[in-house]
Formats: structure tokens, C-alpha cells, sequence
């Protein structure tokens, strides 16, 4: 450890006497690091993570087939006999994306709604931070007009405050009961801001015809012990069947079963893998130019380690003194590369904040950072090792 030590300490030294190599060498793994570091940080949000819900690979994604197309939207009669017929789910239900007027509190404003079922809550299993969702009597034609809202528009538009219960707010000209407001973080699908009933626009008589196709989506949560693949076939069972006996409304309708977590990556799992390798590329053509250019300082030090081999020291011990020389370098631009990934990751969200699924929690967490110490310490090894088997 006290031989470690030193030759950390001279090190260093060596490091500040050539403040030029140094800089160039620190400033373009910086760069490098940055980058690798700023797509990993999305391709561990996107692409490694699960789901933050609980047991999320039992969560399925569920939408109908036609003989036309492999996703459409269901109708609300076959996502009532799905619910009623399956014997694969713990819970199922559907939503859809709209907006609503808010008016009376302030400035009029679009909040992004989702029409939702009460079970659909109880498949992702989330609880309200205050209040409660609403139950499925609520969840029919006839409820009581009553709405979920965000934790971040409980914030910015009634100040967090604990009276927002009960209160009522003005909804596209009609008058709804605040219930609850789901926790900091909860927001499906993606940007909602306020949950109302689906079920309660399920007495129109438009939502009755099975051939119409509202904009619903399904999530289902598996029963325990129950595959995707057994419950694509309980469903294509109850589709088939439903398709016979309604022929002149869904002849030849299906329904389609998928992970969720897939539905979320599939357009984008190979977009980041192949940028992922690109800067990981990038990174090795540095580790490359940087070698050149510590080969060229190393040959500059030759009087040096002659006099070091003259006082005993072998050539493990030369190598390894110009080896930790290397990994200092590497480390301090692994840490300024921390900071570019930080600066990277705003930018990505900036430029397309609407194209990468789950961006809300892309960020620097323990692995990120994990895998930034271990690039760093292995482009140190790498564009130092063949300066230190030189030197020794």
C-alpha cells in the first residue's frame, strides 16, 4: 500500500510538470467519457432498467388485431368481455389519452387526461399520496364526476396544498370532485397530468359498438406463475370467439399480448445500442491518439528510467509507476467526463424530449456512475500499457 502510494504521489508530480500533455490528455477522455458515459446513463433508463412498478415483468400491454393492421385500439365491449372471460389476469384495464380545459383556478389551461378504469391502478400497483383513486362503482356510466390529479400539478397550479380533497374543479365546463393525487414521479401514460373514469363515457352509444375503436389501450397484470405466451393464448381464444359471434362487427379481430417493458423499447433498442457503440468507438480511437502521444513522452523520459533501473528498480515496478500514471490521468477525466455526461444529458432531453421512452428517469445513478469509474480505469490500463511495457 505505501509502494502504491508513492508511486501515486510521483504520479502526480510527473503530471504537473507537464501540464500541456497532461491537459490534452485529460480534456479529450473527458470528452470521451462524457459521451460513453451520457449514453449509458439512457440506455440503463431505457434498455437495462425495469419498470418502476412492483413485479413489472408480470405487467402485459394489450391492444386488437384486425386482418388490416397489428394494432389498433379496443373497442369498450371487448375490453369488458376480456375482463369478465380471462383466466390469466390478476387485474386488466384500459386507458386512453385526451385533454381537458381546466377553468376557475387562475389562467384557463390543456391539461393532458387520461381517461382510465379504476382496476388498471390496481394492475400497476400505485397508491395516491393523498386521497384515493376512484373505485369501480365510480368507474361506470352514471358515476359521480370525480378526478386523480398529478403530484406535479397539484404543485404548480394549487401550491401542495392539503384542502385541494374534495375540492371542486371546473372540467370542460363541468364540475368534478378532486379524490386524490398520485405520488411524486407517477405519470402514465407518459405526460398525463389528471385521471377521470373511462367507464362513466362507456353509456355513449357510439362506445357500445364493437367495431369502434376509441383510442383504448390495455395493461393487465399476469396471475402469478402465468406466462405472456399463456395468456396470449387464453386471449386469442376469447378473441376468436368473440369474433364468431359478432361477425359483422370484428370478423377476424384478435387481440395482441406483449411485455410492457417491451412496447416501451422496441422502436428504440436498436437507435441506442448502435449510438451506444459509436461512442464507444469514438472513446477507443482517443485511447489510440492518446497512447501515441504518451509513447512520444515516454521516449522523452528514457534518461529517467535509466536512473531509476540504476537505483534497483525493475521493470514491473517502471511499468507499473508509468500504469498508475495513466489510470491518474484517466480518472481525473473520468470525473470532469461526469460532468460533461450531466451537460450531454440535458441536451438529449432537450433536443427530443418527446422521442425517448421513460426519459423522465434518465439520470446518473449508481450504475452509471459504476460504469463510469470502471471505463475510466480501463482506458487508463488501455491507452497506457503499451507506454509502461515500453518504459519497462
Amino acid at each position: 500500500m505505501t509502494t502504491l502510494w508513492q508511486d501515486v504521489r510521483y504520479g502526480a508530480r510527473m503530471l504537473l510538470k507537464n501540464p500541456g500533455i497532461s491537459l490534452i490528455v485529460i480534456l479529450a477522455l473527458a470528452l470521451g467519457v462524457g459521451a460513453n458515459t451520457a449514453i449509458f446513463s439512457v440506455v440503463n433508463a431505457v434498455l437495462l432498467r425495469p419498470l418502476p412498478y412492483d413485479e413489472a415483468d408480470r405487467l402485459v400491454f394489450l391492444n386488437e388485431t384486425s386482418k388490416a393492421m397489428n394494432d389498433i385500439s379496443i373497442s369498450y365491449p371487448n375490453f369488458a368481455d376480456w375482463r369478465d372471460q380471462n383466466h390469466v389476469f390478476e387485474k386488466i384495464g384500459v386507458y386512453n389519452r385526451n385533454s381537458y380545459n381546466l377553468t376557475g383556478y387562475g389562467e384557463a389551461e390543456r391539461i393532458p387526461t387520461a381517461q382510465m378504469s379504476a382496476d388498471l391502478f390496481a394492475a400497476l400497483r400505485v397508491s395516491p399520496a393523498i386521497g384515493r383513486i376512484y373505485a369501480n362503482d365510480e368507474d361506470k356510466p352514471g358515476g359521480a364526476p370525480v378526478v386523480v390529479l398529478s403530484y406535479g400539478l397539484w404543485q404548480r397550479r394549487f401550491g401542495g396544498e392539503q384542502s385541494i380533497i374534495n375540492r371542486q374543479l371546473t372540467l370542460n365546463g363541468k364540475s368534478y370532485t378532486v379524490i386524490g393525487v398520485m405520488p411524486q414521479g407517477f405519470q402514465y401514460p407518459s405526460r398525463a397530468d389528471m385521471w377521470v373514469p373511462v367507464g362513466q363515457l362507456s353509456g355513449d352509444q357510439n362506445w357500445q359498438q364493437r367495431g369502434n375503436h376509441p383510442g383504448l389501450y390495455g395493461v393487465a397484470r399476469l396471475k402469478p406463475g402465468v406466462t405472456a405466451a399463456a395468456a396470449q393464448a387464453d386471449m386469442t381464444n376469447i378473441a376468436t370467439n368473440l369474433s364468431r359471434q359478432y361477425p359483422d362487427q370484428i370478423a377476424g379481430n384478435g387481440v395482441r399480448v406483449q411485455p410492457m417493458l417491451e412496447v416501451y423499447i422496441s422502436d428504440v433498442r436498436g437507435t441506442l445500442w448502435v449510438l451506444f457503440g459509436a461512442v464507444g468507438f469514438v472513446l477507443l480511437i482517443a485511447c489510440a491518439n492518446i497512447a501515441n502521444l504518451l509513447l512520444a513522452r515516454a521516449g522523452a523520459r528514457q534518461k529517467e528510467m535509466a536512473i531509476r533501473a540504476a537505483m534497483g528498480a525493475g521493470r514491473l515496478r517502471i511499468a507499473r509507476q508509468m500504469l498508475t500514471e495513466s489510470v491518474l490521468l484517466s480518472l481525473v477525466g473520468g470525473t470532469l467526463g461526469l460532468l460533461i455526461a450531466r451537460w450531454g444529458i440535458q441536451l438529449i432531453l432537450w433536443i427530443s424530449p418527446n422521442a425517448i421512452p421513460r426519459s423522465r428517469e434518465i439520470g446518473l445513478d449508481w450504475r452509471v456512475l459504476a460504469f463510469t469509474i470502471g471505463v475510466s480505469f480501463l482506458t487508463g490500463i488501455l491507452f497506457g500499457l503499451v507506454p509502461a511495457i515500453q518504459a519497462g
